[in-house]
């Protein structure tokens, strides 16, 4: 009889979002998926080999952007900076190590481009729908399930990815977020309007595009 390796994810985010943080962590607490919250503002010196070792043991990372993280930037505050260099490390070493990267917006339009990213995530986790939806992505990270791009749900063969059109950008990722024709969402890289002419994910429920099969 084998033995399943518990996975572990990685969470990004600022301590100023601590509500949206904590609709996370009971998603993965009611999962039952180890979750290592990281915070920019304090992390035990030298924060690099603590980064490094954590998103190694990890399977995914899920950078978390709430209204308090987007009104740093637009503010101007003077921890911005240190805390847009910790985005960009973290997301590079996940990069590296090729794992799965995933933005999730907390109801909010990011402000600041992403240098790298393959899952997209628009909605608050308050939504009942939204909640579950989250829930069964971590239910399959769990099991050792991921959500490289292009990502084709196999049950219903819809697919997830998208591309940004502007020449410039061309940032390809999963969209985890149903859309109806005409909609427009901000690339996640280069902060501009993305057109969605013929809708995306267009679905009578969030959940139902999440497939289980095939694990």
């Amino acid at each position: 009889m084998s033995v399943i390796k518990m996975r572990q994810i990685f969470i990004s985010h600022t301590k100023k979002d601590e509500e949206f943080c904590d609709d996370f962590d009971r998603i993965a607490a009611r999962v039952g998926i180890p979750a290592f919250r990281a915070k920019y503002e304090k992390i035990k010196k030298p924060a690099w080999k603590t980064i490094n070792y954590k998103i190694k043991k990890s399977i995914a990372l899920f950078l978390l952007i709430g209204k308090e993280l987007v009104e740093s930037q637009d503010s101007g505050d003077p921890e911005w900076r240190r805390t847009q260099n910790w985005i960009a490390y973290e997301i590079g070493v996940a990069s590296q190590r090729g794992i799965d990267v995933w933005v999730i917006c907390d109801d909010v339009s990011i402000n600041f481009p992403v240098p790298y990213i393959n899952n997209y995530f628009t909605t608050g986790l308050k939504e009942e729908k939204a909640f579950d939806y989250l829930r069964d992505i971590l239910e399959m990270y769990k099991i050792g399930w991921t959500f490289p791009y292009p990502y084709t749900n196999p049950d219903t063969k819809q697919e997830f990815g998208v591309f940004c059109p502007f020449d410039n950008c061309k940032l390809e990722f999963n969209l985890h977020v149903a859309l109806p024709p005409g909609s427009e969402i901000r690339c996640p890289q280069c902060l501009r309007e993305m057109e969605f002419s013929a809708g995306h994910l267009i679905l009578e429920g969030v959940n139902s595009s999440v497939s289980k099969k095939g694990q």
